[in-house]
């Protein structure tokens, strides 16, 4: 599950993240390999398709290996998962809109066209069990998610939460920052 995921920090250290998502997994496979583990589920993420920035780059190539590691005499499985963005986890937008609401705002948001899939904490997890279960190798495990657009969200959680930090929703602005590097 260990990567290097952040989109910007991966444009701005490419070899970071080459070393990180590539030969990471190379590592793990190897040993997965040699120890004769039973089975190997890579999380990947849905940035590997048709991927536009490094981080997805180098996540597509982490799958790529995956895919392939069974190839030859080899008792392990080996598939992977493509995850969108997990709700409130620790690389979610949702605690930076959050903690923005409750310091009177703006809300910062990319782009007003930006769409993101999301998923649930619990979603996750129980992809991860369905697909170490019925792996038979060399597949990619995909949740059907919901997109929505960041804006939509912006606005959404600023009508909830802005009342709560004692505000009006309409006090809270929302402000477009630009697209970030990658």
């Amino acid at each position: 599950a260990a990567a290097l995921k952040h989109v910007p920090l991966c444009e701005y250290n490419p070899f970071e993240a080459v070393s990180t998502n590539v030969y990471g997994t190379q590592n793990l496979i190897e040993v997965a390999r040699e120890e004769g583990v039973e089975r190997f589920l890579a999380i990947s993420t849905d940035k590997a398709v048709n991927p536009i920035n490094t981080m997805g780059a180098t996540k597509l190539l982490s799958e790529k290996l995956v895919m392939n590691a069974a190839l030859g005499e080899v008792k392990t499985l080996f598939s992977c998962v493509r995850f969108g963005n997990v709700i409130n986890s620790g690389g979610s937008v949702i605690p930076v809109f959050k903690k923005q609401i409750s310091e009177g705002g703006p809300v910062t948001v990319t782009s007003k066209d930006m769409t993101r899939f999301f998923m649930s904490s619990q979603e996750a997890v129980n992809l991860i069990f369905k697909a170490t279960y019925k792996m038979k190798g060399r597949e990619i495990f995909i949740l059907k998610m919901q997109s929505l657009k960041i804006m939509d969200l912006a606005e959404v959680l600023i009508e909830e939460l802005a009342p709560k930090y004692g505000y009006k929703p309409s006090e809270i602005k929302i402000k477009i920052v630009g697209i970030r590097p990658g």
